[in-house]
Order: C-alpha cells, then structure tokens, then sequence
C-alpha cells in the first residue's frame, strides 16, 4: 500500500475498523463478514469497497497508517524512539485484532509495513547524502525485520512489557552510527504535531 493510498477515506476507514474491533470481541476473525462490518459501522457494501478489498485489507491498511504516522517519520521528524513508540501505540489500540493475527501465525499483513520502514530508512540516508551499498541494505533490512520480530513477541505476549521498554530495546538493534543520523531529524517536531501535519495534508 502506497503511502499516498494509506491516507485516503481516512473517516470511513476508522468506522469500519472500529467495527471490526467490536466483532472481534463476539466471533473470530475468520468468521467475521463484511455484511457484519457494515452493519455496525453503518456503511453500505460499496462504500466498504472503496475502502478495502476484503476484510484482511482492513489490517493490512492499519498496519502501514501506524507505520506512516510513526516509524516512516524516523530521521525525518521524529527519533527512532518517538517514531517506534507512535507507531506501537497505535497497534496497541488494535491489540485485539493484531493478537489474533499474530496468535494464528499470519504475517502478511505487516509485510507493507516492514517495506515501509525499510524504504523509509533509505530515503533518509539517500536525502543525507549516503550512499546505499550491499552491507547498508542487509543492514536497513535486519533492522526492519528484527523490529517485526519483536512486535510479533510482543503482541503474543498479549503486550506485557511496557511500550517504553520495548521501544528501548528496539533502538537498541540499531547501530551506533545509524542511531546518530536517525536521532538527528532536521526538522523535529512533537508526535502530535507530526499526525496534525501528515494527515492535515490530506484533506
């Protein structure tokens, strides 16, 4: 999922995943269907569509907008401690959802995310002048996956480690010499403000 694409029907989006939070509690996942998505949400079948091909989309989405709103802003606005912890927070609020997925062994919907964090990564050393060789990659990219890793720990583990704490010990999978660039956003700006220009852009 683009970026761009991420941000779309935002208000739509929401309702149908706070939906989706709400059946969850009642039924499995895999027994969920849209005509219950849209009923709760109050949104006919086509406006479901224009929003999401399928219900797995509506995670898929979820993931990567928390991923936008955080960990893609790292180098960029935030630190890699601010972005990790927005981006989680906002998983958290779907813990719900992300357990189950997590707890039944499914991973592809975060694969956008960890795509997104990786490119990110690259687009902030590339804007700083850094060029991007075969060890950087494998580099960008253990990073990225370690990080899924430990989310994927967390969220089995029913969040049972403070956020803080899990943040700490992902910045700490970072090397030093990334960590100085990273830390170092030429423009920083608070979470908050952050989400109010990111999504501020779009309508």
């Amino acid at each position: 999922m683009e970026r761009s694409d991420c941000l779309f029907r935002l208000e739509q989006r929401n309702k149908i995943l706070q939906a989706l939070l709400s059946a969850i509690k009642e039924k499995p996942l895999d027994k969920i269907s849209i005509e219950d998505i849209c009923h709760a949400s109050g949104i006919s079948r086509s406006s479901f569509y224009r929003c999401f091909s399928s219900i797995k989309d509506i995670t898929i989405w979820y993931c990567t907008y928390c991923a936008l709103l955080g960990r893609d802003q790292i180098g960029r606005t935030l630190t890699i401690a601010e972005g990790h912890a927005v981006s989680l927070g906002l998983m958290r609020e779907a813990s719900p959802l992300y357990m189950h997925l997590f707890h039944n062994w499914d991973y592809n919907f975060s694969l956008p995310a960890v795509n997104l964090h990786i490119n990110s990564m690259e687009e902030v050393l590339q804007e700083k002048g850094i060029e991007i060789n075969t060890a950087l990659t494998y580099s960008l990219d253990a990073i990225a996956r370690v990080c899924h890793r430990l989310v994927e720990q967390w969220f089995n583990r029913n969040c049972d480690l403070p956020l803080e704490e899990l943040v700490t010990i992902i910045v700490s999978f970072y090397p030093e010499d990334l960590r100085e660039i990273f830390d170092n956003p030429p423009q920083h700006l608070t979470p908050a403000q952050v989400a109010s220009h990111v999504l501020g852009a779009v309508f």
